[in-house]
């Protein structure tokens, strides 16, 4: 497929180029979102996930129900056209700090959420541990981090664990 593709891209001319790339721009609106980071302000589009996530979880009806598998969705379809690893880990910490947020509003019990949670927070640390981020976020790590012991429900489930390995060695 890609020999395929590289050959078709090959034979066009600059002009023909160019409106292949106003086609596909206009058709895809994950191109769209990828020119957006990368032509004007990444943070408009960082912030914009942000306020889905934000929604998934605390909808302006119902109950949020959802909002674990949704906002996975969401960091995936952010994934796609993120340039900045920063930005992703950006958001991964911002859904775990939802999650805790999520506990505290809707009085959850439910030890999977908690675990699920904590995952969450693990998950990001070893992202921003990946990408030579943990400096950039240590002080929000912290900060969620006590956010996190004072909401949670069940005295097993902690974030101190991950923030010691990741931020206190």
């Amino acid at each position: 497929m890609k020999r395929d593709f590289n050959k078709y891209i090959n034979h066009l001319e600059e002009e023909e180029l160019r409106e292949e790339l106003q086609r596909l721009y206009a058709r895809f609106p994950v191109l769209k979102e990828y020119y957006q980071m990368e032509l004007t302000d990444p943070q408009k589009v960082v912030d914009k996930y942000k306020t889905a996530l934000r929604k998934a979880f605390f909808p302006a009806r119902g109950r949020g129900k959802r909002g674990r598998s949704l906002s996975r969705k969401l960091i995936k379809k952010f994934a796609a056209v993120s340039i900045f690893p920063k930005d992703l880990v950006e958001l991964h910490l911002y859904r775990a700090e939802l999650m805790a947020e999520y506990i505290a509003a809707r009085r959850i019990d439910s030890e999977a959420y908690h675990a699920s949670t904590v995952k969450a927070f693990a998950d990001a640390a070893a992202m921003a541990e990946k990408e030579v981020l943990l400096d950039t976020f240590a002080d929000g790590a912290r900060q969620l981090t006590e956010l996190f012991e004072g909401q949670r429900r069940h005295r097993h489930y902690s974030f101190y664990p991950t923030y010691r390995r990741y931020w206190e060695n």
